[in-house]
């Protein structure tokens, strides 16, 4: 007698990861702009083995901690993911300010270290095993101003030409596709740097798709028309906002083209 099919679980629900730097996290002065919860989006507090999740909320861990809970980008993401999605959306994020693209870069970075850490450990709660997912759906990422030649206030490796960077964003590409929890159709959605601002040399990466890796699905949503706080390097909570939202314009986008693809 031949034994019924194993049914395939479908997950409920998305993982999504945010890392980079200063603007991924939100400056302590982006604290204008919409700070509206969702009710289905949970944030990892990035606490390790002990660690869990928790209803998703600016001024707590995995956003940035300072006391007038500064605006985020992926806060607006999940909440619009969740919104179209009707699913929940579960964030994970480890930006890190000022940390250059070194600091993510292979498995031994300590950025991507910390990230990969904090996954594995994410990956194996109650919640997530429950929800049935075992791979990132997306990947949020805004990073680059340190590797402005201009930053010379940082004293640690830093790349400062567009080839290196370029070779080194390949190089945390590759660290992430060898990750048990990456797929061929996770997505990775970028942000540009402030436009026109001071430490924007980097956007010579981020503005030209043919430097991309291409097998990734990638897409880079502009910065033109976002606001900075007034030093040419940081968002508002505004521009968060809408960065966010541009974000998820992104994502649909994304999805739309592997479906049609899949279908062709």
């Amino acid at each position: 007698m031949m034994s019924a099919p194993v049914a395939t679980l479908t997950a409920k629900g998305r993982l999504v990861l945010f890392a980079g730097q200063s603007n991924m996290l939100g400056h302590t002065k982006a604290t204008d702009g919409d700070k509206t919860s969702h009710r289905d989006v949970y944030a990892w507090d990035n606490n390790g083995a002990a660690g869990r999740w928790h209803p998703a909320e600016l001024g707590k861990a995995p956003f940035n901690p300072a006391k007038d809970a500064p605006n985020n980008a992926a806060y607006h993401f999940g909440a619009g993911l969740a919104k179209v999605t009707n699913q929940p959306v579960y964030l994970l994020g480890c930006p890190v300010n000022g940390s250059s693209i070194c600091a993510w870069r292979d498995a031994g970075s300590v950025n991507m270290k910390r990230l990969v850490e904090q996954v594995s450990f994410a990956l194996e709660t109650e919640m997530i095993l429950t929800a049935g997912i075992d791979h990132i759906d997306t990947m949020l990422w805004h990073q680059g101003e340190t590797d402005d030649p201009g930053a010379t206030m940082v004293k640690d490796q830093r790349l400062m030409c567009l080839e290196d960077y370029q070779k080194a964003f390949h190089t945390m590409i590759e660290t992430l596709q060898a990750q048990p929890w990456w797929r061929p159709t996770t997505r990775l959605i970028a942000g540009q740097l402030v436009h026109d601002g001071w430490l924007s040399a980097r956007n010579d990466f981020y503005q030209n798709p043919g430097l991309w890796p291409a097998d990734l699905p990638m897409a880079v949503v502009p910065s033109q028309g976002l606001g900075h706080i007034g030093d040419r390097a940081h968002f508002t909570g505004v521009a968060l906002q809408h960065m966010g939202e541009l974000m998820l314009e992104a994502h649909q986008t994304l999805q739309a083209q592997s479906e049609a693809a899949q279908s062709a």
